[in-house]
């Protein structure tokens, strides 16, 4: 036999080998089976005239059914997939936007850091996700949905049509909010919630740290219900099933340096904070150009300065610093900032605006000596400031909190002299929370 017969007779053996693949894949013949009862490396196995032709497609069609058991193992199934089809239903036909944001998704983040480092080392891998786990990032799951369209009361009943449909209700009066009717709970929260907004800005936003966000669609919002499966019982974790869906999760974090939100001039959002105390704030950035956009997001509605930056936020980025300099990485982490520096600037400028109310209240008491209408004229520097939380909730500051107000307002209240305080009018709610401070401080 020739060369050229030993070819044509070899590919010909080929061609009709191939011919059988394809008939097999389209009727049957398969060599793979699953059974979603089992863990996920047991999912697929072989099996002589299985539904499959390949352990691949095996796995990729039988996902949503190893999910769905585990879901209605954990008893969460009910009220995930409630969740699941208003999401849908809302990315589908309303084209809104859907992310998981809130504290989970910061501890995505480091697990994705930990997969990268130890995909390929069972061993350390699960050892550094015990550490992990110490941390407790993750609890309940916060859906945002993000709408071109303006939210008025047309529109929001449109979205209360629609989250009817499947069982949600609306939960707050000022903000689209929606909760099952009886919803799961965990640590005595809601186990899933999802808000409505019409966009994010940065006077509304802490740090890049608290805002991190996993962008959710109709295919990958499995994975959601299924991580918290997972840390409901963190006793029976499927290893093989979390790093698939480790491997395609994708957190998102806003432009960011230093641990502070990256900003232009044409981004720096001022919120509600008035002209001359944005230019006061626009001096601190000699100490980091990005640093008077969160002196503004964090005086505007400063229980954030004096309760949830010292009492959360600063322990939650130094803990996470820690443990992926421990863990995972030396390395530097642009979204997360060095706290010492952050509370030194913190004293810097509340005792400076301190400094700087004090001075116009002399100076117009100088020319006056109307104890009044000086520290009316005094307070209008902290226009946009909103005080009503912190005096509702003055009983959560810590020392460190007390203290900061001190810098801001104790060197005025002793001027005037708390004898005196009684007597002025509340004229406006900066000038009642001074007359709090004057009987609390």
């Amino acid at each position: 036999m020739d060369y050229k017969q030993k070819y044509y007779k070899y590919k010909l053996k080929y061609i009709n080998l191939k011919k059988k693949n394809i008939l097999n894949e389209m009727y049957g013949g398969g060599k793979y089976e699953c059974d979603p009862s089992k863990d996920f490396k047991e999912l697929c196995f072989e099996k002589e005239n299985g539904k499959y032709k390949s352990k691949e497609s095996c796995i990729n069609d039988c996902e949503n059914k190893y999910i769905t058991a585990n879901l209605i193992k954990a008893n969460i199934k009910g009220e995930s997939l409630k969740f699941q089809l208003f999401i849908k239903d809302i990315i589908q036909n309303e084209h809104i936007s859907v992310y998981i944001k809130g504290g989970n998704v910061i501890g995505l983040k480091l697990l994705k850091m930990i997969y990268n480092k130890y995909k390929n080392d069972n061993i350390q891998f699960t050892k550094v996700f015990n550490k992990f786990l110490e941390l407790e990032l993750i609890k309940d799951w916060d859906f945002a949905g993000y709408t071109e369209n303006q939210i008025d009361d047309s529109y929001r009943n449109k979205l209360d049509k629609i989250a009817e449909k499947y069982k949600l209700v609306p939960r707050a009066k000022t903000y689209i909010l929606y909760r099952t009717k009886r919803p799961l709970l965990t640590e005595g929260k809601p186990m899933f919630e999802i808000a409505l907004l019409d966009s994010d800005s940065f006077s509304k936003m802490e740090i890049p740290l608290t805002t991190m966000k996993m962008k959710v669609t109709e295919y990958n919002i499995k994975y959601v219900f299924m991580y918290c499966k997972s840390f409901l019982n963190k006793e029976d974790i499927d290893f093989d099933m979390l790093k698939r869906m480790i491997e395609k999760t994708n957190v998102i974090i806003y432009p960011h340096k230093n641990g502070l939100y990256e900003v232009t001039p044409k981004t720096f959002d001022k919120g509600k904070l008035n002209d001359e105390l944005i230019k006061f704030i626009k001096t601190f950035d000699d100490f980091d150009k990005n640093m008077p956009q969160f002196l503004a997001t964090h005086i505007e509605d400063p229980i954030r300065i004096l309760y949830r930056l010292p009492e959360k936020n600063i322990k939650k980025n130094d803990k996470i610093k820690d443990f992926i300099k421990t863990y995972i990485t030396k390395e530097h982490q642009s979204w997360l900032f060095d706290s010492t520096f952050v509370i030194k600037i913190l004293k810097v400028f509340m005792e400076q605006l301190g400094e700087k109310i004090y001075n116009i209240y002399i100076e117009n008491y100088e020319k006056t000596t109307n104890k009044q209408e000086s520290l009316e004229m005094a307070v209008k520097l902290l226009e946009g400031i909103n005080f009503s939380r912190v005096q509702i909730d003055f009983k959560l500051l810590s020392e460190f909190g007390i203290n900061l107000l001190k810098l801001l307002f104790e060197k005025l209240i002793n001027k005037i002299e708390k004898i005196n305080m009684a007597g002025l009018k509340d004229t406006n709610k900066t000038i009642e929370f001074i007359k709090f401070l004057g009987v609390n401080l």
